[in-house]
């Protein structure tokens, strides 16, 4: 009985020294909706190309709905929009996102949306990071 009385205040130590290793149980889905998106970074055909001040402060949020709202910031490249919306899917598999019927390839994290786009010759990689 001795040997219980010591193993079971061992056992909860441990318990508390070794966190939990559960997975992210989060599909991707649930992770593109859960956030708002802020633009980081383009590169076309692998060449970064610098931002312009009026898209560093836009925004995108995507609703479980099937819709996005991209919030345009105090800088406007739109002639004073404030904002744009329209409709999107992912693919059961989780690779393809479509925006208004225009697929492109995508990775989501908890840290990075990552959309892969053809435009005639040109390969437009955006990275989104949560805003």
């Amino acid at each position: 009985m001795k040997s219980i009385n010591y193993l079971l205040p061992l056992i909860f130590a441990l318990a508390m020294i070794f966190p939990s290793c559960k997975k992210n149980d989060k599909t991707a889905k649930e992770i593109l909706t859960s956030k708002s998106w802020k633009m980081s970074s383009e590169k076309i055909n692998s060449v970064l190309v610098p931002m312009d001040d009026c898209v560093k402060d836009d925004f995108v949020t995507f609703s479980a709905a099937g819709t996005y709202v991209v919030n345009i910031g105090a800088a406007t490249c739109y002639d004073g929009q404030t904002g744009f919306d329209g409709t999107w899917t992912l693919s059961a598999d989780e690779k393809t996102l479509t925006l208004d019927g225009d697929p492109a390839s995508v990775v989501i994290t908890e840290s990075q949306l990552v959309v892969t786009l053809t435009d005639g010759p040109d390969t437009i990689e955006e990275i989104f990071v949560p805003k």
